[in-house]
Parts: structure tokens; C-alpha cells; sequence
């Protein structure tokens, strides 16, 4: 997966397009609070214990994509501290922007046909506080792919930042989708964040 990160491919970028070796301005990353965002998460999707289950989590889908690895203690439940360690996991990789490709597959492991050509959008879940962008509509190609990019980026550079998003396929009737856009919340050898798709009920 390629990286923007603070202080790297802006310089790359300006050099490709004959601007000299002047230095270019960081790339900002967003202004994360773990404790802000781990508190709004308890607060949305906590149960009567003030941990944040898979039942819990229905209502979070992009929480529930990396319940797995952010359940640092195995208990099968998302935490608190549990959330802030992850926030800061994302602050500590000093990353602004990243371009994620994100592919979409049946139970099979096969690109739905009915998702082709299909527009898909990202939204920040609520958690975030506003600090996150929604994508660009991009349409997803024969192999149920896309690469998503929030508008306006600095420096007009492409990609996302880390965060949780609900994700739409528009014109299906695929919904409660979500990822976590990060580079922990992936396999190491898998390039993709793989969304599973299951047919309404």
C-alpha cells in the first residue's frame, strides 16, 4: 500500500513536476484525541458493561472490521483503553495520507457482479468528531475494487486519512458496511482492505 507520509511524497511529487528541490510543507495529519474518540465510542455502541461486543458493534461496522486486532487482551470485546491504544496506534505511525484499495467479495471470495461499475462512498462514523472527510464517489471496477480519496486534500495529493468509516455501495442493497482505514487493520501480505459482502435478508 503506498503512504503519504508527513514529510515524504509531497517533496517527490513537486520534484516530478519541476518545482526544484525547494522544501515542500508537511502534509497535515488530522488532530486525533485518543481519549475523545475511544470515550464517543463507549458512549455510541457500549453495552451495560462499557465494552463494545460484536453484538454491540452491529451498529458500528467499521468499528466491528477490526474488532479482532483492537481486542488486544482476547476477551472478545473492545474497551476503552483497548480504543485509545488503537487511536494512538494511528498517530504513532505518522501517516497523514494513505491510498487504500479496498476490494469487496462474497462468501466465496468472488466479486459480486451486481457491485460492478458501482459507486462507492466512505463516510467518517460518527466517533470521529467530524475530523474526517467523506470519499469522492468512485465506481468500482471488474474485479470489485477501488481506491477511495477524500476531496481536497493538501497539496491536491490523493488518498484518505486513518479513520473509521461506514461504507455505501450506491444502487445495491448491500448495507451496515465498514472498514477501518489503517495499516495495522490488514494482513501484512494482503495489499487490500477486504469487505466481505452478505445478501440482505
Amino acid at each position: 500500500m503506498k503512504k503519504i507520509l508527513l514529510l515524504a511524497c509531497s517533496a517527490a511529487l513537486l520534484t516530478s513536476i519541476g518545482c526544484g528541490p525547494s522544501k515542500p510543507p508537511a502534509v497535515i495529519a488530522p488532530s486525533y484525541d485518543p481519549g475523545t474518540i475511544a470515550s464517543k465510542a463507549i458512549e455510541l455502541y457500549a453495552g451495560g458493561d462499557g465494552k463494545m461486543s460484536a453484538d454491540d458493534l452491529k451498529a458500528a461496522p467499521s468499528i466491528l472490521y477490526s474488532l479482532s486486532t483492537i481486542d488486544t487482551n482476547g476477551d472478545g470485546e473492545i474497551d476503552e483503553a483497548e480504543m485509545k491504544a488503537r487511536i494512538q496506534g494511528w498517530i504513532d505511525m505518522k501517516v497523514a495520507l494513505t491510498c487504500p484499495i479496498i476490494k469487496f467479495v462474497d462468501k466465496k471470495g468472488k466479486c459480486p457482479k451486481d457491485i460492478i461499475g458501482k459507486n462507492v462512498i466512505l463516510t467518517p462514523d460518527p466517533v470521529m468528531g467530524g475530523i474526517l472527510k467523506t470519499t469522492i464517489p468512485i465506481a468500482l471496477d471488474d474485479n470489485g475494487q477501488c481506491n477511495p480519496s477524500t476531496p481536497d486534500n493538501q497539496d491536491n495529493l490523493g488518498g484518505m486519512a486513518y479513520g473509521f468509516y461506514n461504507v455505501e455501495i450506491e444502487g445495491t442493497k448491500y448495507s451496515n458496511l465498514g472498514v477501518e482505514i489503517y495499516d495495522g487493520a490488514k494482513e501484512a501480505d494482503v495489499d487490500s482492505f477486504i469487505i466481505e459482502l452478505k445478501k440482505a435478508k
